[in-house]
């Protein structure tokens, strides 16, 4: 009965495992370095995607002389879903938004920018 329980254990541990490296192997391959926002607005908003850690930073431009930027925590869901956490005041609950990587210079990803129309699709590619 411990073998039994034992093998449960160390198959649950490799599967958690394995799932966490393809987490991070998602974020680590395409998903890396900078980008620049094509649609809908041309170099509006520039995507910084860190190597080492899944995160994100986001930098864009306003109308004023000084650019906003935030950060963000990135976990890949299923069925092409991302998750940005903030630790951003104003932004208290994750955000959970469609993206589609399109090719390895370029993707698309739901709406960031929170004052742009509901269901608005950002292309960005890599710079």
């Amino acid at each position: 009965m411990k073998n039994i329980l034992l093998m449960l254990w160390v198959t649950i541990g490799i599967a958690s495992c394995s799932h966490s490296d393809s987490e991070k192997q998602i974020l680590n391959g395409i998903l890396t370095g900078d980008f620049i926002e094509v649609t809908p607005n041309i170099n509006r908003t520039t995507l910084i995607f860190s190597a080492n850690s899944n995160q994100l930073q986001e930098k864009r431009m306003t109308d004023g002389e000084n650019p906003g930027s935030r950060t963000f925590s990135i976990r890949i869901l299923e069925n092409n879903l991302i998750e940005l956490s903030s630790n951003e005041a104003d932004e208290a609950q994750s955000r959970i938004l469609h993206y589609l990587i399109i090719d390895n210079n370029t993707f698309e990803i739901g709406n960031i920018n929170q004052n742009d129309l509901e269901g608005t699709i950002m292309v960005f590619e890599r710079n």
